[in-house]
């Protein structure tokens, strides 16, 4: 990735609806690694496209799960060597278990939807069942749109040339 395809800080923070604080967070604990360019001291940082998906992601999860489970999902999915990115996983959340219904359709008689427990707290009650599904990867584009549109801080212009997919 080259700088001038990225968004910056401000940028990022505009596109994906998050504070700096929650950005910086998603650095510190390793879910979103901006690329740094320039001077070790004062680098520019630059978020990609991708990342700027995934923390629209993280930002509609976190309406429902704590970060800390968010954190646990991705290192089930690192660890078992899946896709960590979260932008188009559907997540069953039972009490204080995460289930993530992975869908097969290679052969859809044998595999309906699969369930896979990737995250739970211990001694805990099950409470009621709650299907969180990730709004549609075309629902965080068109978002991100939106919020380029209206944004004051973002250059249309520019923001047109370096959005790796249109609205619908």
């Amino acid at each position: 990735m080259n700088q001038m395809s990225g968004f910056t800080r401000q940028e990022t923070i505009h596109l994906a609806g998050c504070t700096s604080s929650r950005l910086a967070y998603l650095e510190k604990v390793g879910l979103i690694i901006p690329y740094r360019f320039g001077n070790n001291g004062r680098p520019t940082v630059v978020f990609s496209w991708e990342q700027l998906l995934e923390i629209r992601a993280i930002k509609n999860l976190r309406k429902d799960i704590s970060l800390q489970t968010v954190r646990k999902i991705i290192n089930f999915l690192d660890e078992s060597g899946y896709d960590n990115s979260l932008r188009d996983k559907q997540l069953v959340v039972v009490g204080d278990e995460v289930f993530w219904m992975k869908q097969d359709w290679s052969d859809f008689s044998d595999n309906i939807p699969k369930i896979v427990k990737v995250s739970d707290k211990r001694n805990r009650t099950v409470g009621q069942y709650m299907l969180l599904v990730i709004p549609p990867l075309t629902d965080i584009v068109n978002d991100i749109w939106e919020a380029a549109e209206k944004s004051k801080v973002i250059n249309f212009n520019s923001f047109q040339k370096r959005a790796k997919a249109l609205p619908v």
